[in-house]
């Protein structure tokens, strides 16, 4: 435990960091939900995202690169403040923060793959831009595993910090286990099989771990017992000796 308090600064960053990432997941999410294509889009909706809904792909690039830079530096520095805490939350933390990184990097290749396939739009063919996208899903089916890893690491981290309702912890081990789960069948849900919706279920669950810690850290959390007992006079602490008058 801690004996001193965290600096509100500090505290709001991480917490707009945070939001910062939940909200750009979001709007990402709701974007591709309403233009498409799904994993199981045929050749011709695909070939729409490459020319009518093109702006989409360069919207995807930038929001990722803010939305990343937030989730890695979120991830960097939460660990630390868990564990001035909570020690216990360290080794938690410290999984949640290398899980991002190859969630990071998988990310980073899916948008590299729709930035190629609009790049070369009109020098493909339809059998490649078929493999291409299946190379797209099964990127996104294996990052599933990622997102469920960093969910256990970082929701453990934060319920053992004192920083999220303690009822949030079974409730994030659920959606790691679903999001693990549903990138299980790699093949089945890289074509598009109903699998895929544990992995939603489990990604919501990724979102909703987001938006409280996010609130959270900027309304600034309870302090813990040791950081209540450090803020009062040496003598009222509970184990001080009493103090006498000669």
């Amino acid at each position: 435990m801690v004996t001193v308090r965290e600096g509100r600064r500090e505290t709001a960053m991480l917490g707009g960091a945070a939001l910062c990432f939940f909200g750009l997941v979001l709007f990402q999410n709701v974007l591709r939900g309403i233009l498409g294509p799904t994993a199981a889009a045929s050749t011709s909706d695909i070939s729409t995202l490459l020319h009518e809904h093109a702006w989409s792909v360069h919207l995807m690039v930038i929001t990722y690169l803010v939305g990343m830079l937030a989730l890695l530096w979120f991830s960097a520095n939460i660990g630390d403040w868990c564990a001035r805490r909570n020690p216990a939350a360290a080794s938690w933390a410290r999984l949640g923060a290398a899980s991002t990184i190859v969630v990071a990097v998988l990310f980073g290749i899916i948008n590299v793959v729709q930035v190629t396939m609009v790049a070369a739009r009109d020098g493909l063919d339809s059998a490649l831009i078929d493999l291409l996208w299946t190379f797209h899903n099964a990127m996104f089916t294996l990052n599933m595993a990622g997102v469920g890893l960093a969910l256990l690491g970082l929701g453990r981290a934060a319920v053992l910090a004192d920083l999220v309702p303690r009822w949030l912890s079974p409730v994030t081990a659920l959606g790691a286990v679903l999001l693990v789960v549903a990138a299980g069948p790699a093949v089945a849900v890289t074509n598009g099989s109903p699998w895929i919706n544990l992995g939603y279920a489990g990604f919501a669950v990724w979102l909703l771990f987001l938006a409280m810690t996010g609130v959270a850290l900027l309304r600034g959390p309870r302090a813990t017992t040791s950081e209540a007992t450090a803020s009062l006079p040496e003598f009222q602490r509970i184990g001080s000796p009493a103090v006498t008058q000669d």
